[in-house]
């Protein structure tokens, strides 16, 4: 199903201490290999704030994504505010959901927390069905009466359900970043390992929610495990997913990692930080495996390989970088930085992690995230303070890395 490719970084130095390496870990799909049929459920918020653009340019998603679908595709709609209304409930009735949606008013409140539990309910266990939740909003989640909720961690908690059931979870956020929580909305979108969509200009979401739900019908495998051991005393630090998109990667056992969604298209890669100790005195100047790898995935014969690393004397020698693989480690602490931007309150701090990202991308030959960066810290420079939009723009952008500037 799929090819395995490892590489790393750079070769390790001989030295009497430990050092950290980047092992990239990509899944090239074989050309055969069949996409899934799509079950997709969208729920769209229609509070009052909703009115006008914002609504209009949802309604042009809605209706583009419900005219991209293939023979076994299923799409439930449904708007949300103080409750939840389904959009129509089959297929078959293309011309009354189309009506529907023209319809739609904007008007109470943003129950999240209803729309949450709609899309879980939509998306039950279905073996051979790739299932993707969308949740659009412009606001913050709020209470039955209106008020902002103090507290997002029991819905991010219930988030955890839909990727342990195999349910891939993307947010929008809709409008003006100052309107909505951008962290949550993140981390909403990180916990249900699909990620998150920003269209300030409302016209953008169609173009947008276009491209993501063609990558989701490209979807050939719901969830790959991915199994790590270390050996000879070798330890895993950290980890990620660097494409299609960035992604960060929590293990659901120590040393597993679920990815979800696998493309028939376009390859997945992993980053791994490992942190490989010194040869021992006895040991001969050789690669030396340092992690077994097991990928193993519904109807697929596990593929399994060991990730050696060489070892050098010569200094010029333990500086031959795999460029490529650095180019992600560096877009890798991109994301890392940019993804604190949402919740640092202090200057000082949020003029830090601007810094890094200007540094990290100049480095990588991001030019568009490096002036990014650049234009943001002249700004908090000026006034002592960025947008939500700055941030939440700057957020969007660096975890486009498929397609960046080499």
């Amino acid at each position: 199903m799929f090819d395995l490719q490892l590489d790393w970084d750079l070769p390790a130095k001989i030295s009497s201490l430990d050092s950290r390496h980047v092992l990239r870990v990509r899944l090239t799909p074989q050309a055969n290999l069949a996409q899934l049929p799509l079950q997709m459920a969208i729920a769209l918020d229609t509070s009052a704030s909703m009115r006008g653009a914002k609504l209009e340019g949802a309604k042009t998603a809605c209706r583009t994504v419900m005219g991209q679908l293939r023979d076994g595709d299923r799409l439930s709609l449904a708007s949300f505010a103080t409750g939840v209304a389904p959009i129509g409930e089959s297929q078959q009735d293309s011309q009354h959901r189309q009506g529907a949606i023209n319809g739609l008013q904007a008007n109470g409140v943003t129950r999240t927390d209803l729309a949450l539990a709609w899309l879980h309910e939509q998306l039950p266990p279905s073996p051979g069905l790739a299932r993707v939740a969308v949740l659009i909003t412009d606001g913050h989640a709020t209470n039955r009466q209106g008020r902002q909720l103090p507290d997002t961690t029991p819905l991010l908690e219930r988030v955890d359900a839909f990727a342990d059931g195999g349910i891939t979870l993307f947010t929008v956020g809709l409008g003006d970043a100052a309107n909505f929580n951008t962290d949550f909305l993140v981390q909403l979108g990180d916990r249900g390992r699909g990620g998150f969509l920003y269209a300030d200009d409302p016209s953008q979401l169609d173009p947008q929610l276009q491209d993501q739900f063609r990558r989701c019908q490209a979807i050939a495998v719901e969830d790959l495990l991915l199994t790590l051991t270390p050996l000879n005393h070798a330890s895993v630090e950290s980890f990620c997913r660097y494409r299609p998109d960035y992604l960060p990667l929590e293990e659901t056992a120590p040393n597993q990692l679920v990815l979800s969604a696998v493309s028939a298209r376009e390859p997945t890669d992993v980053l791994i930080e490992v942190r490989v100790p010194p040869l021992g005195f006895n040991d001969s100047l050789s690669d030396q495996d340092v992690l077994r790898l097991e990928v193993q995935g519904p109807g697929m014969t596990p593929i399994q390989a060991q990730a050696a690393i060489a070892h050098t004397q010569s200094y010029k020698a333990a500086q031959q970088v795999n460029r490529d693989v650095e180019r992600d480690r560096l877009g890798w602490d991109i994301n890392i930085n940019s993804s604190e931007l949402p919740r640092s309150q202090d200057p000082n701090r949020t003029g830090e992690l601007l810094s890094n990202i200007q540094v990290a991308a100049s480095k990588s030959g991001r030019r568009d995230i490096m002036q990014q960066a650049s234009q943001q810290l002249q700004t908090l420079q000026d006034s002592g303070k960025l947008t939500p939009a700055q941030v939440t723009g700057l957020l969007r952008d660096t975890r486009k890395t498929t397609n960046h500037d080499s």
